[in-house]
């Protein structure tokens, strides 16, 4: 099978994701395309769907029904298909992937068919990690066709898109859990980003060491995976059990929890499969009110250091072999981490993802405009 990924905001990122994901499930894989935000996989086993749901950086996905080498061939499979793709007389459609020379071919099959077909185009915008703008078309349908043009005459890969995520009912998950802490926990979007770069398993154990108010332990334990959390902030604790017992209520879930309130340097003798986290990005731990000069973001990233050194060998100690740390870095501009030096003092490595014919490289950026703080993510192994 030929899977379509319609990836989010940082495209990089997403891609890492899935990598990621495929890797810990031993799926193999190799890439068609990526450009823009597309990526198309073509997996060895031909049955294989990955679901959207799994992950935190897709916006939609799909499946590759044809190949054409030509327009022609094009036409004749969007007139020939056996079984409707889309089941419906009248309907709304919108077309992702570089297909603006394909436009009039499938609303001129569409209406040899008899059907009465309008092309939405898009009117929700995605603004990505590189601040290019694009829209998102609002329609019943959802179509790929994509012209490869690094090849002579350019095979087109026309598609379906009939997945989506379901952001409504992660959104409200997150909004009507009892504690929230708005401006330092993150996204459940990027909770289930580091968990799957993780490659934590169900049934396995998962150490989130700065758990906070427990949005990626929560994320965990609804994927079915056992999950550790701890925080040096008592208040974060209470927070993070509070929610846990409210996504146990509400939500069917097979993960386990357990919580503490300790600092991370003293560990206990744990053996985890995962590690997935979001640093203090700050010195304080709260969101910074100012930007920092140039020489405050230098102490910054020297007394984060001198704090997670210790903490990530103290992991290196407790995780299983081969285990991977899923982590964030902060980032002022161009002041980050001395990641060298980490991995010296350490002994890690940084991972990268080799199930498929490109690679990721780590760290990578994850910000936003109006932001003095930004972060980057990195695996470490």
């Amino acid at each position: 099978m030929k899977q379509i990924f319609v990836l989010g905001r940082n495209p990089v990122l997403s891609k890492a994701e899935i990598l990621s994901y495929l890797e810990a499930r031993g799926v193999k894989s190799r890439e068609l395309i990526f450009e823009d935000n597309y990526l198309v996989l073509e997996y060895e086993d031909k049955n294989y769907s990955l679901d959207i749901q799994e992950l935190g950086g897709t916006i939609k996905s799909g499946k590759i029904l044809f190949e054409a080498k030509s327009h022609k061939q094009l036409w004749g499979f969007l007139n020939d298909f056996e079984g409707e793709i889309a089941p419906s007389e009248k309907f709304t459609f919108g077309l992702y992937g570089q297909n603006h020379e394909e436009e009039d071919l499938i609303k001129q099959s569409f209406k040899e068919q008899g059907k009465i077909a309008m092309l939405k185009h898009g009117r929700t915008s995605i603004k990505f990690e590189n601040m290019d703008v694009a829209s998102l078309p609002n329609a019943e349908f959802s179509f790929f066709m994509h012209k490869d043009k690094s090849i002579e005459n350019g095979t087109i890969h026309f598609g379906v898109l009939d997945q989506d995520y379901n952001y409504e009912e992660v959104k409200n998950r997150d909004m009507k859990k009892p504690d929230r802490r708005e401006s330092l926990a993150i996204s459940p979007r990027l909770a289930k980003i580091l968990i799957n770069l993780s490659q934590a398993k169900p049934g396995q154990l998962l150490l989130d060491p700065f758990c906070g108010v427990g949005s990626v332990l929560i994320e965990g334990v609804m994927k079915g995976i056992n999950v550790y959390g701890i925080d040096i902030d008592k208040k974060a604790i209470e927070s993070a059990k509070r929610n846990l017992k409210w996504i146990e209520k509400e939500y069917e879930i097979n993960g386990t929890y357990k919580l503490f309130n300790a600092d991370s340097r003293n560990l206990p003798n744990l053996r985890v499969d995962a590690v997935a986290t979001e640093t203090p990005l700050t010195p304080s731990g709260e969101a910074l009110r100012k930007k920092p000069s140039d020489k405050e973001a230098v102490q910054m990233m020297k007394g984060f250091e001198s704090i997670m050194v210790p903490i990530l060998n103290r992991i290196c100690q407790i995780k299983k072999p081969g285990a991977r740390i899923a982590i964030t870095f902060p980032r002022v501009r161009e002041h980050v981490p001395d990641v060298a030096s980490i991995k010296k003092k350490t002994g890690l490595r940084l991972y990268e993802p080799k199930n498929v014919n490109s690679f990721i490289h780590f760290p990578i950026k994850e910000s936003r405009p109006d932001q003095y703080i930004s972060r980057d993510i990195l695996v470490f192994v």
